[in-house]
């Protein structure tokens, strides 16, 4: 299984701000974060902790297996957004797998990008410079969390 291509936040910023794109429908944002979820998200992002993700592929699958771009983030993009990223790609392998013969629709085209720098250098790149990329920021939380 290969490894997710990472994505920077302004090329994951270039699909938010796009008015002719839909989040959940030609990108999904997964944030794979706790609690600090709290502390502010990326708009349009859905909320699947790590822990959770193997129980919740089917569900993914089922709800963004036709959504071109899917990117998996967590706090640095260093554990769980990538391994998280990863148990979805294994996902989508299974699926195509399981569906050989029937050309895979829309999931064989679907990317998995990992966020470089998570959602911490999200939020550094964008709470200042353009707010309306930081959905929900609690600049206190952000205060008192040590990423």
């Amino acid at each position: 299984m290969s490894v997710p291509e990472r994505l920077t936040a302004d090329e994951l910023a270039a699909l938010v701000r796009d008015k002719d794109k839909v989040p959940g429908t030609d990108y999904v944002v997964i944030d794979v974060r706790d609690e600090d979820f709290k502390v502010g998200h990326i708009p349009g992002a859905v909320n699947v902790p790590a822990h959770e993700i193997r129980g919740a592929t089917s569900r993914l699958l089922s709800e963004y297996g036709g959504v071109p771009t899917v990117v998996f983030h967590c706090a640095l993009s260093q554990v769980r957004g990538p391994k998280s990223a990863r148990i979805y790609k294994e996902a989508v392998a299974e699926a195509l797998e399981s569906a050989a013969g029937a050309g895979g629709g829309p999931l064989a085209d679907q990317k998995v990008y990992v966020l470089t720098g998570g959602f911490v250098a999200w939020a550094y790149r964008f709470k200042d410079a353009e707010p309306e990329l930081v959905a929900a920021f609690d600049q206190q939380l952000w205060d008192d969390e040590t990423f």
